[in-house]
């Protein structure tokens, strides 16, 4: 079972990987005054080739997420944000220990309606994505410099299309990851299982809405929109140059 693994999840995607590399670079276009050297372009197929796997990988992860969101009974629910929780037991054994608590708890949970599962699995599926259209976009700029032309008309197109996603998977999964936990916790009972309805008291409960949110996703998309602004403009100049030629 375990070699049977190896070979399917990491032996096939090498194979795979040589083959692409192989075809990518005896694909390229004859010799021009800006071609590649033979190492630099094993290289950018390699690079290319990696792009390609993982964009084949958040596929499968795509499909996969769903079948375990949908189908799975219980569901497993992590990453709770809790309130006023009760500082765990096991901290007396140090008196260099002055306070201790636990952020955040999962839970099973049996009959979750389909909308708590669309939330949760859209909070897996944003981020891939994401993935899916880097990978893509860093493959198409693979092939477009092994042909000898990487100011082609699409790859503006593609780069902006991913930093979309960058920043829609990056901000949305995390609006989504809040809204599925509250969810849950609606679904099981605000009330009886959220800590602020009991006060101030040493009660150990969910939040019923918590949301910090990581900007990160913003910087990336704004790098990969400038990137896309810097190869339309390449685009413009080569088009002009072949036009003197």
């Amino acid at each position: 079972m375990g070699w049977g693994f190896l070979a399917l999840w990491v032996g096939l995607p090498i194979v795979v990987a040589t083959l692409v590399v192989a075809v990518m670079v005896r694909s390229r276009r004859g010799d021009r005054a800006t071609a590649l050297s033979r190492v630099e372009e094993w290289v950018v197929a390699l690079v290319g080739t990696g792009a390609l796997l993982v964009a084949g990988g958040s596929a499968v992860f795509l499909v996969t997420a769903g079948i375990q969101v949908f189908t799975r009974e219980p569901s497993r629910v992590s990453g709770f944000p809790l309130g006023n929780a009760l500082v765990p037991a096991f901290t007396e054994k140090s008196s260099a220990i002055v306070d201790a608590g636990y952020e955040s708890a999962w839970i099973d949970v049996t009959g979750l309606p389909d909308g708590t599962r669309w939330l949760l699995y859209l909070e897996l599926a944003l981020p891939l994505l994401a993935t899916l259209s880097i990978g893509l976009a860093v493959a198409w700029l693979a092939i477009a410099l092994l042909r000898g032309r990487p100011f082609v008309r699409s790859l503006p197109n593609v780069v902006g299309v991913a930093s979309i996603a960058v920043l829609v998977g990056g901000l949305g999964s995390q609006v989504l990851a809040s809204a599925a936990r509250a969810s849950v916790v609606a679904y099981l009972g605000a009330r009886h299982m959220t800590a602020g309805d009991m006060g101030d008291g040493p009660y150990e409960g969910f939040m019923g809405w918590s949301l910090s949110l990581d900007l990160a996703p913003v910087g990336w998309a704004l790098g990969l929109a400038l990137v896309a602004a810097a190869f339309q403009i390449g685009v413009r100049m080569q088009k002009d140059t072949e036009a003197l030629v």
